[in-house]
């Protein structure tokens, strides 16, 4: 999610900059007399993420750095979001046309991410297979003694033990004919809903159906891993293990409030959006595993 808002304001920040440049012989409220000489990549774009669990609200603060003068930025703040709410481009419209967004007085950029976003968040884990194997050993960049002492510490217990489990209850429910999953020979990233088609995420008031605290825990420590991987600033073996663990734990919590189970139409419904949750989960584990820290997700407890 926040290298979507991130290329998306790059693209804004682009589009404004022209427009300042045009002004040049006015005044103009940029502190850059050229476009050219911003020098601004989508990654150095200052974007946090604020609020709880409950919420998901990213902030930035990047019109204090276009501004001129310190009362210009909630004026480019108001035309950056301008810029932002005109058609977007096809490859971000599915994810960011759920995204609200707006300026504040004190000159800040809010992208509030409502339950359609994540949604559509979700079916994006969810169908984003690798269409090519994985090498056939992960890649690590830490070093051998750091490497020893990580392997052996319990936190890594922790994430390989919640993977694991993982792959156990989707198999349960593929044997107890709740999903249907395919490609359950290879690697569990390849691994995929072949039924239901589709999750019903939302309610019919576009509410995610998976609003219990422990639900909400989990997606906001899946969303929180997407960014650590996605952000090169913040990808270091440390954070990416602290991020593992984290949603380790709250998957815990989450597997001991909803056990594994579904009768009626009602609990059916709720049971497989409770799976889209686990798969989405096991996803991540093994992307942080893999990709992150170099290490071979564990499959069997």
């Amino acid at each position: 999610m926040l290298s979507l808002v991130r290329m998306r304001l790059h693209q804004a920040i682009d589009l404004w900059s022209a427009s300042e440049a045009g002004n040049e012989p006015k005044q103009p409220l940029s502190g850059w007399s050229k476009r050219e000489n911003l020098g601004l990549t989508a990654q150095a774009i200052p974007i946090k993420r604020v609020g709880t669990v409950t919420s998901i609200t990213y902030v930035c603060a990047i019109a204090h750095r276009l501004a001129a003068k310190p009362h210009h930025a909630a004026i480019i703040a108001a035309q950056l979001v301008s810029i932002l709410q005109r058609d977007l481009p096809s490859h971000l419209k599915p994810l960011l046309q759920e995204v609200t967004v707006h300026a504040t007085a004190a000159g800040l950029i809010h992208f509030e991410v409502g339950d359609r976003a994540i949604a559509v968040w979700l079916d994006s884990l969810l169908n984003n297979t690798p269409k090519q194997s994985l090498p056939l050993t992960p890649v690590s960049s830490t070093g051998e003694p750091e490497r020893q002492l990580m392997l052996h510490s319990s936190a890594i217990f922790e994430v390989q033990h919640a993977h694991a489990r993982c792959c156990s209850l989707l198999q349960l429910a593929h044997r107890e004919a709740l999903i249907s999953l395919e490609r359950l020979e290879e690697a569990p990233l390849y691994w995929y809903f072949s039924s239901p088609a589709s999750m019903p995420w939302l309610t019919s008031a576009d509410q995610l159906c998976c609003n219990h605290c422990a639900d909400r825990c989990l997606l906001s420590q899946l969303l929180d891993a997407c960014d650590h991987l996605s952000d090169p600033a913040r990808r270091t073996q440390g954070s990416l293990l602290r991020s593992a663990q984290a949603v380790a734990q709250a998957f815990q919590v989450f597997h001991r409030e909803h056990p594994l189970r579904g009768t009626t139409s009602e609990e059916l419904r709720f049971t497989l959006v409770r799976l889209g949750l686990l798969i989405s989960t096991q996803r991540v584990l093994y992307t942080l595993l893999w990709d992150g820290l170099g290490l071979y997700p564990a499959v069997d407890l």
